[in-house]
């Protein structure tokens, strides 16, 4: 098992503000069976970047939520076609999205940690920002790769 399956990562994405990035990731966490309430995860989203901003690395937002409807825990990538405003200060085109259910405590703490030490590697943060659809399983080969060299998986 692949830490972002290729069926959770989404290329050349258009979406254009950051509304519609948290509408898409709702929407996608509905058709991959990661949570049944599209209105629960838009709101958990929310309300987590009411704690503080969720952008990891130059170009690179993390939103996350730990959420009662979600079953399991899961991350969906997405490269923007264009990067948008995410925050006053802060332009992304790279998304690593958490999506958890409540009780993952220990689970969730080492995604984010995996995610940090994926985000580090600027050279295939930018393989990523170039990809096309279709490569989608390349870089959640390269993912598991990375993670191995750091023994994350």
């Amino acid at each position: 098992m692949s830490f972002i399956d290729k069926s959770n990562i989404f290329l050349e994405n258009e979406c254009s503000t950051k509304e519609e990035l948290f509408e898409f990731l709702s929407g996608k966490a509905k058709e991959l069976n990661i949570s049944d309430d599209i209105k629960d995860v838009i709101e958990g989203l929310y309300d987590r970047e009411k704690e503080g901003n969720t952008v990891i690395a130059d170009m690179i937002a993390m939103p996350h939520a730990r959420i009662e409807s979600v079953k399991n825990l899961k991350v969906i990538l997405i490269s923007l076609k264009n990067p948008i405003s995410y925050n006053p200060d802060d332009n992304i085109d790279l998304v690593y999205s958490i999506l958890s259910p409540l009780n993952a405590n220990d689970e969730f703490i080492d995604t984010l940690t995996s995610i940090a030490i994926v985000a580090q590697d600027e050279d295939f943060q930018n393989i990523i920002r170039n990809s096309k659809l279709g490569n989608e399983e390349k870089i959640s080969l390269e993912i598991d790769n990375i993670l191995k060299m750091y023994n994350q998986i």
